[in-house]
């Protein structure tokens, strides 16, 4: 009787082994591998952070340092009575700043000749030519006028003019008074009309220093009846 022998029985192959010993010690090894470099990583990342950390508490020390200065520096605590007495001349000057603020403001938008730069615009272009101007001041109700003339002549005839101004209305410039400064080629003294560095300093004429401060009509005319 025929047998048939088959050699390639599968039962006679090597077994096929997926985790042999070489395997699992590439697999070690690759592990060791990136477990090294992770803990060298984490080392310079620990090593960065604490030197932030140290620039950090020498910033922060600094820092303190010169907040305890600065305190040690501040002025002692004031009384709040002192202070309120402190504060009682600049809340009146702010007053006085606003009125003055309100009176201009009026003044921009007043009627054209009753303006407060109308009357300036009057007396630059009526003041003699012997005379000028060093000071003007002007409230309402009140007009002062400080300057000098070579001729005092021109000066009655210019007040007459300045007069008839809107703002004037009501006020008379009668209130002049007029000194004699000399000749500043002679007489210089300590006035500043005959400086050195003045215009006047090389002339021989006489210069008289005067002042203009209004007063109201009726008061005017009492002084005036008074007078005679």
């Amino acid at each position: 009787m025929a047998q048939q022998i088959n050699l390639l029985t599968p039962i006679l192959l090597a077994p096929r082994r997926y985790f042999s010993a070489l395997t699992l010690l590439q697999a070690t090894g690759l592990l060791l591998a990136v477990g090294l470099v992770a803990a060298l990583w984490l080392q310079q990342r620990e090593r960065r952070t604490e030197v932030e950390h140290q620039a950090l508490l020498a910033q922060y020390a600094t820092e303190r340092q010169s907040l305890l200065v600065a305190r040690a520096t501040l002025p002692p605590p004031q009384d709040a009575v002192a202070v309120q007495q402190q504060l009682l001349p600049l809340e009146a000057g702010n007053a006085e700043r606003l009125a003055l603020l309100g009176t201009l403001g009026a003044d921009s938008g007043g009627k054209p000749g009753q303006r407060h730069s109308d009357l300036l615009a009057l007396v630059a272009r009526s003041l003699p030519e012997a005379a000028w101007l060093n000071e003007l001041r002007y409230a309402p109700g009140r007009v002062e006028l400080v300057g000098g003339t070579l001729d005092t002549a021109v000066l009655r005839p210019w007040l007459t003019q300045l007069g008839t101004h809107p703002l004037l209305a009501g006020q008379v410039l009668s209130a002049l008074r007029v000194d004699r400064l000399g000749a500043p080629a002679a007489e210089s003294g300590n006035h500043p009309l005959l400086a050195s560095g003045s215009s006047l300093a090389g002339t021989t004429l006489p210069v008289w220093a005067f002042r203009v401060v209004s007063a109201p009509a009726a008061a005017a005319s009492a002084a005036s009846g008074a007078s005679r």
